[in-house]
């Protein structure tokens, strides 16, 4: 197993409760998590020296960083898809408050991105001494 299958595995069990619009398959957790790897390139100025390959070495910060990255691009597409349900009505009732779900993922994405800048600032403040 690569360092990449490992990651969207973990990234799977992480989310494994949350609802999704759609059932998720393997590779689109894979996807995820090859779309946080190259943020993590790019966040560190290591840009060009990204590979689209699985085979990467990361340290213990890093490869949180990159869990929590993945993490934050699971809930933002889960987002995109309840944030079009805001309430409705029919004939026979109205349902106000459907958007709550927005609410409860969208303080769920903040806490994961206020996790992604701690994490950065450990990865970083030892670059920069």
């Amino acid at each position: 197993m690569t360092d990449m299958q490992k990651m969207a595995q973990e990234l799977r069990q992480r989310t494994e409760w949350q609802d999704t619009p759609v059932e998720l398959v393997n590779e689109d957790y894979l996807e995820i998590v090859r779309q946080a790897v190259r943020h993590l390139y790019v966040m560190t100025g290591r840009y060009t020296q990204y590979d689209d390959s699985s085979e990467i070495a990361l340290s213990a910060d890093e490869y949180e960083y990159v869990l929590t990255t993945a993490e934050i691009g699971f809930y933002r597409r889960v987002q995109s898809d309840v944030n079009r349900i805001v309430g409705y009505s029919t004939d026979a009732m109205t349902i106000t408050n459907a958007d709550k779900p927005y609410a409860n993922i969208s303080q769920t994405v903040n806490e994961l991105l206020n996790r992604q800048r701690i994490l950065y600032y450990k990865m970083t403040r030892f670059v920069l001494l």
